[in-house]
This record gives C-alpha cells, sequence and structure tokens, in this order.
C-alpha cells in the first residue's frame, strides 16, 4: 500500500525537532549561541529530510549520508571552538537525537498515528501540527529536567574561545572556565591561564631568553611547576561578551586538557569588557 508524504509536513516536522535538538545541544553544553544560527542549522536538516523521497538507499550509504549531513548541522549551529570541542558538540548532537527519537517512538507506540514511514534513515509520520507541538515541547523539557537533576547543567559561560597575542603572533583555541583553576603567578599574583603546549608552541619563549617564569601547581596525581610566560595580550570571547586582559601569564602544559586546549582561572572572567 503506497503512504502519500506531505512535503509541507516533512519539512515543518524535521524543523521544528532538529530546532529543539539542537537547542537541548546548547544548553547541556552551556553554549552560546544565536537563534538565528539554530534556526538556519535545523532548516538545514529539514532540507535533508528530502531523501525519504529519493529511491531506497543501501544502509552503508544511508549511514554516511546522515553523518555528513549532521557534521554539516553542527557546524552551522556553533562558533567553531576547534576539533575537540566540534566532536563534542556532534557527539551531544548524537545523543539528543536518540533521546528524542526514544521518547517520541514510545508516544507513537501509545498514541499510535497513522502513516509512520522509515525511509533512508528518515522518519516521517503525519500527525497534526498541534499534537507535533506538544510531544518536541514535552521531550525537550523531560531531557533539561534530566540534565538538572543528574548534575548536567554546566554553569553559563564555562566555555569560551581565547586569543593570545605574543610578539606580534596570536593563535587562537577553544578554553573552560576552571573553577579549580586558582593559579597565579608568585611574584605579581597575576591569573594564570593553563594551556595545551601544542596551541601556543610558536609563542613559547626560548628557555634561556629569561621571560619564562615557573608557577607552581597542585594537581591529584601530584605537585610541580609550569613553565610561564606574560602575553601582550589575552582576549576572551564567550558569545558576545570580549573581554581583553593584560595581566595574566600563560602556563604551558604538556598534558591534554579534555575536549579543551586551555583553562581559565575564573578571576580573568571579572576584568572590565570592551
Amino acid at each position: 500500500m503506497k503512504q502519500t508524504v506531505y512535503i509541507d509536513v516533512l519539512i515543518g516536522i524535521n524543523l521544528f525537532i532538529n530546532y529543539f535538538l539542537l537547542l537541548a545541544v546548547s544548553k547541556f553544553l552551556s553554549l552560546t549561541v544565536k537563534r538565528t544560527r539554530l534556526v538556519a542549522a535545523a532548516a538545514l536538516g529539514a532540507a535533508g529530510s528530502l531523501t525519504i523521497l529519493l529511491p531506497e538507499i543501501n544502509l552503508f550509504l544511508s549511514f554516511f549520508i546522515k553523518l555528513i549531513l549532521s557534521a554539516i548541522i553542527v557546524l552551522a549551529a556553533y562558533p567553531f571552538y576547534g576539533l575537540k570541542q566540534w566532536l563534542r558538540e556532534l557527539a551531544a548532537f548524537y545523543i539528543m537525537s536518540f533521546a528524542f527519537a526514544g521518547f517520541m517512538l514510545a508516544l507513537w507506540y501509545f498514541i499510535a498515528p497513522q502513516g509512520l514511514i522509515i525511509k533512508n534513515s528518515v522518519v516521517y509520520f503525519n500527525v497534526s501540527p498541534l499534537l507535533l507541538i506538544v510531544m518536541t515541547i514535552i521531550c525537550y523539557f523531560i531531557i533539561r529536567f534530566i540534565h538538572r537533576i543528574t548534575g548536567r547543567q554546566a554553569p553559563e559561560n564555562l566555555f569560551c574561545k581565547i586569543q593570545i597575542d605574543y610578539h606580534g603572533k596570536s593563535v587562537s583555541c577553544a578554553a573552560k572556565v576552571d573553577t579549580g583553576n586558582t593559579l597565579t603567578e608568585p611574584f605579581s599574583n597575576a591569573p594564570v591561564a593553563v594551556v595545551y603546549e601544542e596551541c601556543v608552541a610558536e609563542l613559547v619563549p626560548e628557555p634561556g631568553s629569561g621571560k619564562i617564569r615557573y608557577v607552581p601547581f597542585q594537581a591529584v596525581s601530584g605537585a610541580g611547576l609550569l613553565p610561564a610566560f606574560k602575553p601582550d595580550k589575552l582576549t576572551v570571547i564567550c558569545g558576545k561578551n570580549q573581554i581583553e586582559i593584560y595581566e595574566v601569564y600563560i602556563a604551558v602544559t604538556k598534558s591534554k586538557l579534555g575536549a579543551f586546549s586551555a583553562l581559565l582561572n575564573p578571576d580573568l572572567l571579572q576584568k572590565t569588557s570592551v
């Protein structure tokens, strides 16, 4: 039996659900985003749903197309703070997608709307606009509630981008404001940003230049000293807010910092925005 697919319903369903998926990811990761970017990215996803109109695609190719489309959607939705952060956003997008899909299928099982189609990894069901809105919003708030009670909700402005300027050169990387980072340079008492060495390798002064200071640190793995230098300027970018900091030291670590390249002392964000 042939099933009629209404293009407006197909695009409307995917646009609406994709928007709330992307919004849930931004809340989950505490990303500062523009709603217009979320709408544009959701529209890309809605356009991708038109593959349901193509002839049957084999499973491997369908999975590959879905993966590429997801990657493009995430790039369109959020600012690019580096490969690690992008992969983190992509993983969160899939987590949200699976959560939404599971909840939607559970509701479908009990409500049993007519006209469910799954083709080329695209799900279509002929549902009234009101029911679609109610189902999606309920699902969104259930996921947000789970984040809160499990402690997955991170504080605002936790993630940002930094630019380090030194002697005519500059580098940028993704950073995290770490409340556990209370490091200061011993002589000036200036706050310290800890940065993975691969990010700042071209900026670090030569060991014998006299421009290296050593910052003591205490961690679970033990204590030690981190080489540090004073940049000409550190710019911290959190959404629309931009802070230029001059009294700061950049401590260089050989240890990877998870999905980020830098950990910021929270005191840095107390500086005056410009």
